[in-house]
């Protein structure tokens, strides 16, 4: 690879990662992020914006000034809600009326899919809320992405990739991963996993059982509808050759095959989801398509 090869490959990378894990904790505080608490725990992180709106709920958020605890700054939920369903009635009642008031873009993107809040992954689940509102609390949020990929006799390896139908609420008509999707309120990792390949390339049970969990990727990034820390289980799915995906559920446009040259080279042009693109970065990586301290073996 010459130099300039390698500068422009470098440069997408960075470019893609960036793009991704793009908050800086302290940088969010500093300029007047809310810490938010349920029981004392803190499960996120309001931006000033949308404080805007939830402060005019007192009965439901409260606010503590650094003034009266420093340790209990920020915002908490009303310890009036005792339990998961009382907590996921409030918050939700007030989403619905900020969502028919129209103040709040991100609310028009409702999905009437429900996220667990909680302080970690192996935390205790609070209470549960609409998916459109989790990056308003900025909530860990979670979900799962399948590499699906074949490999010929000769050991050449082809991936997988699907084009989101142009009728997404999020990154429409970009390429993403053959299946992928968040992690709604009481569904298990696996079971997610199996079901996105099944509603959105049509994988059978028999293939399923090819599922193979690698790893997960943890990233911070922030756009319109608010703060996203996000973590992705990554699952690898070698497929016969004699496989093609078919969408069930109306949420992929299209599937094409790329050989290795050209998904490296798609991932330069911007065309991936931010979280796709660097799921494929992290496969590409793993199977030794690029030494990532040199950029060595990225054939562009």
């Amino acid at each position: 690879m010459t130099s300039l090869c390698k500068t422009a490959a470098s440069d997408g990378i960075i470019r893609l990662l960036q793009k991704l894990n793009k908050v800086n904790l302290n940088d969010a505080l500093e300029r007047g992020c809310l810490p938010f608490f349920v029981s004392d725990l803190q499960v996120g992180l309001i931006r000033p914006d949308f404080w805007t709106h939830f402060k005019n709920y007192p009965e439901v958020f409260q606010y503590i000034d650094k003034s009266q605890s420093v340790s209990k700054y920020g915002v908490h939920l009303s310890e009036d809600y005792k339990d998961y369903g009382e907590r996921t009635d409030a918050v939700n009642k007030v989403l619905e009326d900020l969502r028919a008031k129209d103040v709040i873009g991100a609310l028009q993107g409702w999905r009437d899919e429900n996220y667990s809040v909680k302080p970690n992954f192996a935390g205790e689940s609070l209470l549960e809320v609409e998916r459109a509102a989790s990056g308003l609390f900025g909530f860990l949020q979670y979900g799962v992405h399948i590499n699906g990929f074949t490999r010929s006799p000769s050991g050449e390896m082809k991936m997988w990739i699907g084009r989101r139908s142009k009728t997404k609420q999020t990154f429409p008509d970009m390429f993403d991963n053959m299946c992928a999707g968040g992690l709604p309120a009481g569904m298990g990792v696996l079971e997610c996993a199996r079901k996105e390949c099944q509603e959105e390339a049509s994988v059978s049970d028999k293939l399923l059982e090819r599922l193979k969990p690698v790893g997960c990727i943890s990233y911070f990034y922030e756009d319109e509808r608010g703060l996203q820390p996000e973590s992705q289980f990554v699952f690898d799915l070698e497929l016969p050759e004699d496989f093609t995906p078919v969408n069930a559920d109306g949420e992929m446009g299209s599937f094409q095959l790329l050989s290795m040259s050209e998904l490296q080279k798609n991932l330069m042009l911007d065309e991936f989801t931010p979280t796709c693109g660097t799921v494929c970065l992290d496969w590409i990586i793993r199977y030794g398509f690029l030494d990532p301290s040199t950029g060595n073996k990225f054939y562009l």
